[in-house]
């Protein structure tokens, strides 16, 4: 499995996203005519945080910019969700960067609906936490 390289989509680590991963984000949101908030959940990120990122050049932490890269890559090519890792026929596997050092990994099914995302979130809401 290759490494993944954030300094194509970041300008410095920690910092603001290049120029051309700026309008990568400008061409999605204009072609699918989502609100920032719409395209920001898709990104993992608020509304807010995802026009200021595209806006004004503001910092994002490197730990969230392999997520940001394979979100623009899946909503640039929306008939190309096979690309990401099949255990199942059917799932899809997600990483998502849950703190610095710590990766995890769920398995999904592709054509996972909002209430099954929203079932899903509040389970792990439910969670006891230390």
């Amino acid at each position: 499995m290759a490494t993944f390289d954030p300094t194509k989509y970041q300008q410095f680590p920690n910092g603001p996203l290049t120029p051309q991963t700026i309008q990568r984000l400008v061409a999605v949101k204009q072609r699918t005519g989502m609100a920032y908030a719409a395209l920001g959940g898709k990104l993992g990120f608020s509304g807010t945080f995802l026009h200021n990122l595209m806006n004004r050049n503001a910092n994002v932490g490197t730990q969230h910019v392999e997520r940001i890269a394979t979100a623009i890559d899946l909503l640039e090519n929306p008939d190309q969700l096979a690309e990401a890792p099949a255990n199942e026929a059917g799932m899809l596997q997600h990483s998502f960067h849950l703190r610095p050092g710590l990766q995890i990994r769920i398995d999904l099914p592709h054509d996972l609906t909002d209430r099954e995302a929203d079932r899903l979130a509040r389970f792990v809401q439910s969670l006891p936490v230390a």
